[in-house]
């Protein structure tokens, strides 16, 4: 394999060069653009065609190799990255064999009980590394939309060096899920949940505006004016200079940084469910080593896909991704149509998924625009205006923005995404699969399961290929959706932690305050927690 140090770069300004600690303590650029490779090294097709080493394997070696690649020797040493991912991912992720060629790999084994737990762990381990290295504390804000929360303040936990602040909509998780979070809340001392009175793109929105407001100074009148600006469009709240120079006396002393899929060390990690699904197939004789194969995907804020398109770049041999989405998401348009169209808000039985505005996605055109050569820059700032304020039964083509047709072309020929609109949908298809299949699917991965029936049936897949589908959570998450589908009673594997939850009364919990939307009162919230430690 070849070990080259790799350094990173802003998805708006190539020309920035960023180093290994760096990457990890900033979480996204300055200029508001999020942090990607320089480039991509490539795994010899040697390695993938080798049996015995996708056999001799194990999913921590995988892992291993994957971050070696990223990770330069000078900072971590084999042995003690081998530690941290042993330490880490003290769990399986067992995949199991469905009908048609169909396999769904379960990520809901570890701790909390979702996917995010993978990358969540190794970052915490990477972020400690660091704030121990620098003699620096370090203050985390997070938004999450049910899972990542819970996954991050599990692997930030006790830290003595870094404290979290998770962002949540009040009125937009399980209740399951918020247990986890109150839970956790009560249970640290370094961490902290806020309940925001809004939807996870508000609170993913406070976390990126408090992000780009580290490297605003108080003098610089047109970087102010363009937070004024990016205040009211994505949080409509009207800031005067002196709210400013408030808002950024806070943050200039937190040391902030994200866990959010905006931070690259959320996804280099995930890429290792990729080749986990891989190696398992070919131990298990599913498929010879170097066959290509397909994913599906269950889509929300982009992250998932992103990992596995870097995790083909690095030259896994991937067919294409099959994408699911729900009625909040406008990737399926963008892929398809090349347009983005008004989509309101609604609340759904998958709520990890309910995202209007997924933060991923200018890692994905940006990747598309490199790929294609294309020299024109795309301006990511207008196109989030736009998601964020285009009017009912308006559609705006891409290209108003830069993104040309090649650009799509080059995604759609191993990206296809489906739509998946209703929850009665997702209920139907979770009873039938019980049914046919003997498995409990959660929402999520049951939208992959649809989207890989409508590709076959229409071609985009033939009934040969085999497909990996991302079961992204535990069932048990979601006991609505066991409810509505007559799964409650249904034959199921447990998750520990889960199962003691669901018999706790949330209102004896806890629950903190739900929060208006806004920047100066979290930023002072986080500022609170860190005084504490």
């Amino acid at each position: 394999m070849n070990f080259r140090n790799i350094e990173f770069t802003s998805t708006r300004n190539t020309k920035l060069k960023i180093p290994f600690w760096q990457s990890v303590i900033k979480g996204s650029a300055d200029d508001g653009g999020l942090l990607v490779p320089t480039n991509f090294p490539k795994i010899s097709p040697e390695v993938f065609l080798n049996k015995n080493w996708w056999v001799k394997s194990k999913s921590t070696d995988l892992v291993f190799s994957i971050l070696r690649l990223f990770v330069p020797t000078s900072e971590i040493s084999d042995k003690d990255l081998k530690g941290d991912i042993l330490s880490a991912l003290n769990f399986e992720m067992p995949l199991e064999k469905l009908a048609n060629n169909n396999f769904v790999l379960r990520i809901d084994q570890g701790p909390t009980a979702s996917f995010k737990d993978v990358a969540a762990r190794i970052l915490g381990k990477l972020m400690d590394k660091c704030a121990k290295i620098y003699g620096k504390k370090i203050n985390i804000v997070v938004a999450t939309s049910g899972d990542t929360g819970v996954a991050v303040a599990d692997a930030f936990g006790g830290s003595k060096n870094i404290t979290v602040t998770v962002l949540y909509p009040a009125f937009g998780v399980s209740s399951i899920q918020e247990k986890q979070m109150v839970e956790v809340h009560h249970k640290y001392k370094n961490e902290q949940v806020v309940p925001i009175k809004g939807n996870f793109d508000n609170c993913q929105d406070i976390t990126k505006l408090l992000m780009m407001a580290r490297g605003i100074s108080k003098s610089n009148k047109k970087s102010k004016g363009d937070f004024i600006k990016d205040a009211k469009t994505k949080l409509k709240i009207s800031l005067k200079n002196g709210e400013i120079d408030d808002i950024l006396n806070v943050v200039s002393g937190l040391n902030l940084s994200s866990a959010n899929s905006i931070n690259i060390w959320r996804l280099i990690p995930q890429m290792s469910q990729y080749f986990i699904s891989y190696g398992l197939l070919v131990k298990s004789g599913g498929i010879k080593a170097g066959d290509k194969i397909v994913f599906s995907v269950p889509t929300g804020n982009v992250g998932h896909l992103m990992a596995g398109v870097y995790a083909r770049e690095l030259g896994l041999p991937i067919d294409k991704f099959i994408i699911s989405t729900n009625t909040n998401n406008i990737l399926a348009n963008i892929i398809g149509d090349g347009v983005i169209r008004h989509r309101p808000f609604i609340s759904s039985s998958a709520p990890s998924m309910d995202i209007l505005d997924p933060s991923n996605l200018e890692r994905l055109l940006q990747f598309a625009s490199l790929k294609t050569k294309e020299k024109k820059k795309i301006n990511f700032n207008q196109m989030k205006a736009d998601i964020k304020n285009i009017s009912a039964l308006k559609s705006i083509p891409l290209s108003k923005y830069g993104v040309s047709e090649k650009m799509l072309e080059f995604l759609r020929e191993f990206i296809w995404a489906e739509d998946i609109e209703t929850d009665e949908e997702i209920y139907a298809m979770m009873r039938y699969v019980y049914e046919k299949e003997n498995v409990v699917l959660e929402p999520h991965g049951i939208t992959g399961y649809i989207a890989v029936i409508r590709a076959r049936a229409k071609g985009i897949l033939d009934s040969k290929q085999k497909v990996v589908i991302f079961e992204t959570a535990h069932p048990d998450k979601f006991p609505n959706a066991l409810k509505y589908s007559g799964l409650e009673k249904s034959k199921r594997s447990s998750h520990s932690v889960l199962s003691r939850l669901s018999k706790i009364d949330l209102k004896k919990m806890g629950v903190p305050r739900a929060e208006e939307i806004g920047l100066f009162n979290v930023a002072k919230i986080i500022e609170n927690l860190g005084n504490k430690n």
